[in-house]
């Protein structure tokens, strides 16, 4: 073998390790690129979350004050339950609470959008933290429809089942109290969900 020989292997191996860190390096920061970049979605995602349920916090908030003001009501509603029918009145409360609710129903789809971009990338954990909000949201609902059905009967409905009455007054009238079990389960649902998003805000 000349020298010839031994100087071009000895090339060879330089350009093949050459080859093989080149490789490496560029491997190194594709990996290092991918991870900011799933951060970076992470942060964003996470972002966006936060802000629906504190969008949603507060049209909840609002749609279930316990004060009514009597701009909200139709025009033609007359404050006086002895000089309308049970018809007239319940109307007036579709009215008010149709006004209230539209809002919420548009913080909670964007909420939902929201949630479902977090599903996407950190799976079925973070859909329990979503859907006990959700859930807090169709039980108002479903409450206002309770109320609203028994102002239809004449108010009937709670005289038969007082309890239950009582029950959906306590979850469509928002109150600080201790004692309001539904606003509590609200601010329980967002501080879960709040304290499972804010770790992916503080990666970026």
């Amino acid at each position: 073998m000349t020298t010839v020989d031994i100087f071009s292997i000895i090339k060879d191996i330089a350009i093949a390790g050459a080859a093989v860190t080149t490789a490496s390096v560029a491997y190194a920061g594709v990996e290092r690129w991918q991870k900011e970049l799933k951060a970076n979605a992470s942060f964003e995602v996470a972002r966006e979350v936060i802000k629906a349920t504190f969008k949603l916090r507060d049209e909840v908030s609002y749609c279930r004050a316990p004060f009514k003001s009597q701009s909200e009501f139709p025009k033609n509603y007359r404050d006086d339950p002895l000089k309308q029918t049970h018809e007239e009145i319940a109307d007036a409360w579709v009215h008010l609470y149709t006004n209230r609710w539209r809002p919420v129903g548009d913080a909670l789809a964007e909420f939902e959008a929201a949630a479902l971009e977090a599903e996407v990338l950190w799976g079925f954990k973070i859909q329990d933290k979503t859907k006990q909000l959700q859930l807090c949201l169709m039980n108002l609902r479903a409450y206002i429809d309770a109320w609203i059905a028994n102002e239809y009967s004449g108010q009937r409905n709670f005289i038969t089942g007082p309890d239950f009455g009582k029950k959906v007054s306590s979850v469509i009238h928002a109150s600080s109290s201790e004692e309001n079990e539904f606003t509590n389960r609200i601010n329980t649902a967002i501080n879960e969900l709040e304290n499972e998003i804010r770790p992916y805000l503080a990666r970026r």
